[in-house]
């Protein structure tokens, strides 16, 4: 009888174990499921939000014809699905191609690289960056950037998921810009214009104001000159003097 009832209690033990390790197992994967359920909809809607947070609109064929020409025929120049073009109100003078798919993209440019810089000049900041989305890189590196660099929680409990991956990753996917990449794709804009001094034009005019006074840190790479001074890419001035030995 005693043995009886010491099976009894280890048994009940037992089950209460496996019932408290499969309670374990399902709250784990519930938590799990609803964590990826926010991250894939926090990484779906990531490039809306990162349109808005830099208060872009929509052009007029009509206010912006030099703009919406030059986009047009270096689209039929690069095989491209002509993009969304925005437009930034800000002095600062860059340019960036936005998108997770290279058949529907956005390019964005700044008003201050519309006022200053030269029909030649503009043209070439153009092709650099429908260059990017012709290659795939732009969408390549939007999608890592929308997937892995969006930040989860708030304040200081928050994350990104970026301090995760890699550096070798976060350059082969775009999320950083490789030691080589400007200069590849500033080779690449010289080749779709056939004026590789259009594309000096366009670097000389931008280099003393490209950066941005708001962060936006997470985008950076998509940018044809970086929009934060900490962000370690080559300097104009090295990218003019490469282009000046093609």
């Amino acid at each position: 009888m005693l043995l009886f009832a010491s099976l009894l209690a280890a048994l009940s033990i037992a089950v209460l174990f496996l019932l408290e390790l499969w309670i374990g197992i399902v709250s784990a994967s519930v938590v799990a499921f609803l964590f990826l359920l926010v991250f894939a909809g926090l990484s779906a809607t990531a490039e809306r939000r990162i349109l808005s947070s830099l208060r872009v609109r929509a052009v007029h064929k009509d206010k912006y014809p030099r703009l919406s020409n030059l986009v047009e025929g270096l689209c039929l120049a690069t095989g491209v699905s002509t993009p969304e073009i925005l437009i930034i109100p800000s002095e600062t003078r860059n340019v960036a191609a936005i998108g997770r798919h290279a058949h529907r993209s956005a390019l964005v440019v700044t008003t201050g690289l519309l006022e200053s810089t030269s029909r030649i000049g503009l043209e070439a900041a153009l092709a650099n960056r429908l260059s990017q989305i012709a290659s795939g890189k732009s969408a390549l590196a939007t999608a890592a950037l929308t997937s892995f660099g969006i930040r989860i929680g708030v304040s200081t409990l928050g994350f990104s998921p970026s301090i995760f991956v890699p550096k070798a990753a976060k350059v082969s996917t775009g999320m950083l810009v490789g030691a080589s990449d400007d200069f590849t794709v500033d080779a690449a804009a010289a080749s779709v214009t056939r004026y590789p001094p259009g594309m000096i034009e366009a670097l000389e005019s931008m280099r003393s104001n490209h950066h941005f006074s708001e962060p936006f840190g997470i985008v950076d790479s998509l940018w044809l000159l970086p929009i934060s001074p900490e962000t370690i890419r080559p300097t104009a001035e090295a990218r003019i003097t490469a282009l000046r030995e093609l």
